[in-house]
């Protein structure tokens, strides 16, 4: 997989392939900066899921230690950078695009089963993060559901009084 990765004012492609564990708590890549193949290993992994993430990275045998503290912002042995991570096929396609905007869907699940008691917006309705959307009442208990991003409503799939499963689509925000 390739990747177009910034750091600050620099620009790096980044081609990354998994290779098979080398041994226990050790991963092995075949990476490759600007064309050119770097023995990398990844060791002292800590939960892969959740920030800010620490690990050791060896670079042609030689240890960095490295927090990924969000979604830009790494530390290389203590030294912080503004990184941004682009799949170079999204980065042709915005190319493609020739300035139009790339635009994502989002689907909003029900977080549990219940029953709808409430619908905030419709289709065509400009939303903001953070806003209410629907209400949905689970033993009891009223559940917001709120807008994880700046949109417009795509599709509304629930109305006041339905019973709705655990994961079923709600809303659609574009």
């Amino acid at each position: 997989m390739a990747y177009i990765v910034k750091v600050d004012d620099k620009e790096y492609r980044v081609d990354l392939e998994w290779s098979s564990p080398l041994e226990k708590e050790s991963y092995g890549f075949k990476v490759s900066l600007n064309g050119k193949p770097i023995k990398t290993e990844v060791v002292g992994i800590g939960a892969i899921h959740e920030l800010p993430l620490h690990l050791s990275l060896i670079v042609e045998n030689k240890i960095y230690n490295i927090i990924i503290q969000d979604e830009n912002t790494i530390s290389v042995d203590g030294e912080s950078y503004n990184v941004k991570v682009e799949d170079e096929r999204l980065q042709e396609l915005k190319k493609l695009k020739k300035g139009a905007e790339l635009v994502e869907e989002v689907t909003i699940l029900a977080p549990m089963p219940g029953l709808v008691i409430k619908i905030e917006v419709k289709k065509g309705d400009k939303i903001k993060a953070g806003q209410e959307l629907a209400i949905i009442e689970s033993m009891k208990m009223q559940n917001e559901v709120k807008a994880p991003k700046d949109g417009i409503i795509k599709q509304v799939l629930v109305k006041k009084g339905m019973t709705v499963n655990g994961g079923d689509t709600l809303i659609v925000i574009k």
